[in-house]
C-alpha cells in the first residue's frame, strides 16, 4: 500500500490484513494559505478576510489507486473530492502606525505660525482613524512654541476614504498602506520667560498619534481573551516612539524650532467671496433666470510691510452674463474700460473682471462689488 498526502504526511492505520481498505480521517491543518485577490498590501492581507485550506491525501492498495481523500476540522473519512471541508479562520486587525518628522526647521524670533512637517503611515492592516496631537512644552528645551494648529494636508497614495474632506485639523481616516502628509504651525515668541530668546536655541514640538477608533467608529481595544478563529481580533503591533511606549496603539516623533535672526514677519493677505444680494424682476430676491446678482469680494491684509502687485481675477461663470458698469471698489464705481482706475471687464482677459489693486500697505481692507445676470 502506497499513501500520498498532499501538503502533509500521514502515518496510515491499518487494519490485519493487507487487503484490508484502511480508514482514513484526516483533520484539516492551515499549511498552504491561498491568497484572494485584492487583499494583499504591503501590510499583509486585510483584516476580516476568511483563508480556508484542506489537505488532500492520495493512496493505492495493493496496486490500484483510489479515490483522495480530504481532510475536514472534525476529520472526514469519505473518498472523493468536495467531500471535505476547509479549515477556516479570520485574519485579525493589526494595529501599526508610524509617524516621521520631515526635518527640522528655522524660524525667525515673533514669527506667526512657522511650519513643521511629519508624514503619517498606516502600517496596519485595516483602515484606521488617527488623533494627532502636538505637544509645544515639553521642558527640555530652550523656549516654548504657542497657539499650534495641526492640519492634514494630503493623503496618498489613492484618493483618501469617503467621509475624509481635505485639508483637515481633525482626525484623520486612512487606509491600510495609506500615508497622510501633516503640517503643524505654531507661533514662534520673541521673549523666553522675560528673557530673549538666543539666535540657534531650539524648541522641540512632539506629534503623538493615536490609533483611536476602527473604521466603523468603534473604539480601537485590543482583544483581551485568547484568539478567536472565527472572529476578528485586534492586535497592537506599533513599535515604541520618543514619546510613547510600545504596542500602545501610538507613535510619535519629535521636531525643532530653531531661532533664527529677530526679523518682522511678513504681511498676509486673505480673500473671500460672498452674495452680496440678488434681486429678481418682481422685486424679490430669488434667484431665477433673468435675476440680478451682486458678490462681494473682500480682500483683507495684515501684519507689517507691503504687499506687492495685487491683482483681482473674476471668470464669469457660463451661467451668468456680466451686468455692464457695476464694477465697484469700496463704494466708488469702476469702468469697464481699460483706463487709469486700473480696473476693466474684457479687456485684460476675456470674459473676465479685472480690478488691479496695486500695491497694498498691510492691515487694510479692499471690496469689491460685481454684478451679473442668471441666463
Amino acid at each position: 500500500m502506497k499513501y500520498i498526502v498532499s501538503h502533509h504526511q500521514y502515518n496510515p492505520i491499518s487494519i490485519l490484513g493487507f487487503r484490508a481498505a484502511p480508514i482514513l480521517v484526516l483533520s484539516s491543518l492551515c499549511l498552504s494559505i491561498m491568497f484572494l485577490p485584492n487583499t494583499l498590501n504591503a501590510q499583509g492581507v486585510a483584516a476580516g478576510i476568511d483563508i480556508s485550506n484542506t489537505v488532500v491525501v492520495s493512496y493505492d492498495i495493493a496496486g490500484i489507486t483510489q479515490q483522495p481523500i480530504e481532510s475536514s476540522p472534525a476529520g472526514n473519512s469519505t473518498p472523493g473530492i468536495g467531500n471535505g471541508i476547509g479549515t477556516v479562520f479570520k485574519v485579525d486587525r493589526k494595529i501599526d502606525l508610524s509617524i516621521t518628522s520631515n526635518g527640522d526647521t528655522n524660524a525667525a524670533l515673533g514669527y506667526s505660525q512657522a511650519e513643521l512637517n511629519f508624514t503619517l503611515v498606516n502600517e496596519g492592516n485595516d483602515s484606521q482613524e488617527f488623533k494627532l496631537t502636538p505637544n509645544s512644552t515639553l521642558g527640555t528645551d530652550d523656549f516654548d512654541t504657542s497657539n499650534c494648529t495641526t492640519t492634514v494636508t494630503a493623503v496618498s497614495p489613492g484618493t483618501p476614504l469617503p467621509s475624509v474632506v481635505l485639508p483637515t485639523t481633525g482626525n484623520i481616516k486612512l487606509r491600510a498602506d495609506q500615508q497622510a502628509s501633516v503640517s503643524i504651525k505654531c507661533d514662534i515668541p520673541l521673549n523666553n520667560g522675560g528673557s530673549p530668546i538666543l539666535v540657534g536655541q531650539s524648541s522641540i514640538l512632539s506629534l503623538l498619534v493615536n490609533a483611536e477608533k476602527n473604521i466603523d467608529g468603534s473604539p480601537t481595544t485590543q482583544s483581551a481573551t485568547a484568539d478567536n478563529a472565527s472572529t476578528v481580533d485586534t492586535v497592537f503591533a506599533d513599535g515604541t516612539g520618543t514619546d510613547d511606549a510600545n504596542r500602545d496603539a501610538a507613535h510619535s516623533a519629535r521636531a525643532n524650532y530653531i531661532a533664527s535672526n529677530t526679523t518682522t514677519p511678513p504681511p498676509t493677505l486673505a480673500i473671500d467671496k460672498s452674495i452680496f444680494e440678488v434681486k429678481d424682476s418682481g422685486g424679490g430676491n430669488n434667484a431665477v433666470t433673468g435675476s440680478e446678482v451682486t458678490y462681494k469680494i473682500k480682500v483683507t491684509t495684515s501684519g507689517i510691510g507691503i504687499i506687492n502687485n495685487v491683482v483681482i481675477t473674476d471668470i464669469t461663470p457660463a451661467d451668468l452674463t456680466y451686468k455692464p458698469a457695476t464694477i465697484k471698489l469700496n463704494g466708488s464705481g469702476l469702468t469697464d474700460n481699460n483706463d487709469a482706475d486700473n480696473a476693466d471687464y474684457g479687456f485684460t482677459s476675456a470674459n473676465t473682471a479685472t480690478i488691479n489693486l496695486g500695491n497694498i500697505n498691510a492691515g487694510n481692507q479692499n471690496e469689491i462689488l460685481l454684478t451679473y445676470v442668471i441666463n
